[in-house]
């Protein structure tokens, strides 16, 4: 299976991908970090907006269901930070820090399809204010995060 994003179409043409019999095209936000579970992390002013990726949307089909913890919960790494629904599967997502969740995403709760439509905007799931010190260096960049996908393709 070929993949196309914006990132790596620089590197080969959407016509050789369109060639193909399959591919799967998805989006990755730039200024955003991500982990290899599918999520991104968005970090300005000492906290982290928290998400899933399109890639994920994109691979296991439309998001039907979604739980958040309450806002002002502290977590520790690797405790539950949410968990999303798909037709045929429940993925649960982990904390990669400890912190306090400031703030939750209520509307995806009532309205999946957030996620769906709009991954790296309204879509958003927690923020997240990690405890210091935190440590960023397992999270990839967009372009590193591409080609981790294509690894596992």
């Amino acid at each position: 299976m070929r993949i196309f994003d914006k990132v790596c179409a620089n590197r080969r043409s959407e016509a050789d991908i369109l060639n193909d019999e399959e591919f799967m095209e998805f989006h990755v936000a730039h200024k955003r970090k991500y982990s290899r579970q599918h999520i991104w992390y968005q970090e300005k002013d000492d906290r982290f907006t928290i998400g899933v990726s399109d890639f994920l949307q994109a691979d296991h089909g439309d998001v039907l269901r979604v739980i958040l913890p309450h806002s002002d919960t502290e977590v520790d790494v690797d405790d539950e930070l949410f968990s999303i629904s798909f037709a045929d599967l429940l993925l649960v997502f982990r904390s990669p820090f400890s912190g306090k969740l400031v703030e939750v995403n209520g509307e995806i709760e009532i309205d999946p399809e957030l996620i769906n439509d709009d991954p790296y905007g309204d879509g958003w799931c927690v923020i997240l204010e990690p405890h210091p010190p935190y440590d960023t260096d397992n999270l990839l960049e967009p372009d590193e995060y591409v080609e981790f996908i294509e690894d596992e393709m």
